[in-house]
């Protein structure tokens, strides 16, 4: 078992790691208690607890995610994994939401859409995994219209022309199903 850190190189500790890595309150606290006694820690917590900002905090760590094109459910998952308090996450992603616009950039939208198609994925996969907001929706309508002009014809003969000397068409027609083509579009290319 660890030796408990002493009061004082508790603090030290407490400080060094709030202006290293700039956690939530939760999470400063929970590694005080690894380091130290219940009760030092909580007095330390105390002693520094004026120096902590945790609003701005989550308020920047939440621009930075948007800036690294990040979408909602991955800044909640990462800010919840983060021990900080949902409801203030919730209030400032608020703000976002209010704006009526996707968080999204055209660029990186594309780029992801780029790359899921090179990797055979259908128009539906790769709507379900790129669309959060009805924001998000009106932006992939858009774009997926531009890479998909005849809906999935092209992708499926693409994704055919792979598949046909390796498999029978059954095993063919249940790949294409797996990788969310639609079956009614599959039967014309396939059958």
């Amino acid at each position: 078992m660890d030796k408990k850190y002493t009061t004082q190189r508790l603090k030290d500790y407490a400080l060094w790691y709030y202006f290293r890595y700039y956690p939530s309150n939760n999470r400063l606290l929970q590694k005080l208690k690894e380091k130290g006694s219940e009760q030092d820690s909580e007095t330390v917590f105390q002693e520094i607890k004026h120096l902590l900002q945790e609003d701005q905090i989550i308020a920047s760590k939440i621009d930075n995610y948007i800036f690294r094109n990040k979408n909602y459910r991955y800044i909640r998952q990462k800010m919840r994994e983060k021990l900080f308090p949902i409801e203030k996450v919730e209030s400032y992603l608020e703000k976002y939401l209010e704006s009526w616009e996707s968080i999204l950039d055209e660029g990186f939208l594309r780029r992801k859409i780029e790359i899921l198609i090179n990797k055979g994925k259908s128009r539906y996969h790769i709507f379900q995994k790129l669309w959060e907001t009805k924001w998000d929706r009106e932006v992939l309508d858009w774009l997926l219209e531009e890479y998909f002009p005849d809906w999935e014809s092209e992708n499926i003969l693409r994704e055919y022309e792979k598949l046909k000397n390796k498999y029978s068409r059954d095993k063919i027609i249940q790949k294409l199903i797996v990788k969310w083509f639609r079956y009614d579009e599959i039967k014309w290319i396939v059958i």
